[in-house]
């Protein structure tokens, strides 16, 4: 068994009576709290693997009456990260994602409301195919990523009432 630690967000922020609760359901290894207006655990598990560790989590949330509505990632990088990352300057690296160096195709940024941030596992795969080094692509944290938007499309689903949630399921499989 290893330590896996993360952080995952809740539907609520706990009250006092929570804090029991969330002890008694599992989070004896965790630290629970408000961030920036926001119920937070910062999980510290012994698990097999990351994704045992995770899945645990968010089922021992379930139990104390939470519903875990994201995990902490990082993910979304600006340019200005990119660029420190791969060795170039920041204006190089704005030339490239806008199409007017290299090869194009640059991955596209996954925010808006005039601020651009990047998947950073796109972008390294999209570095890495183009023959530059960038630093090893963690597994952990790609994993983190997928699991953050998996956990967000679930919620969207739920909320819109959709009746077809094996629809979405297979997009993922396919």
């Amino acid at each position: 068994m290893q330590q896996h630690e993360f952080t995952i967000f809740l539907d609520r922020q706990p009250s006092e009576d929570d804090y029991d609760r969330l002890f008694e359901a599992g989070f004896d290894d965790s630290v629970a709290g408000v961030e920036s207006g926001r119920g937070v655990i910062h999980v510290a598990r012994q698990a097999t693997d990351l994704p045992s560790a995770l899945h645990s989590a968010i089922a021992d949330a379930g139990k104390a009456g939470f519903r875990v509505i994201g995990v902490q990632d990082e993910d979304l990088v600006s340019l200005k990260t990119i660029a420190q990352r791969v060795g170039k300057t920041y204006e190089a690296l704005r030339l490239i994602a806008c199409g007017k160096r290299g090869p194009g195709n640059f991955p596209p940024p996954v925010g808006a409301d005039g601020w651009a941030l990047y998947s950073w596992t796109s972008v390294a795969n999209w570095f890495s195919a183009h023959g530059v080094s960038v630093p090893a692509q963690e597994e952990r944290a790609a994993f983190l990523a997928a699991a953050d938007h998996l956990i967000k499309a679930r919620a969207l689903v739920e909320q819109a009432d959709y009746d077809k949630l094996d629809d979405c399921t297979r997009l993922v499989a396919a």
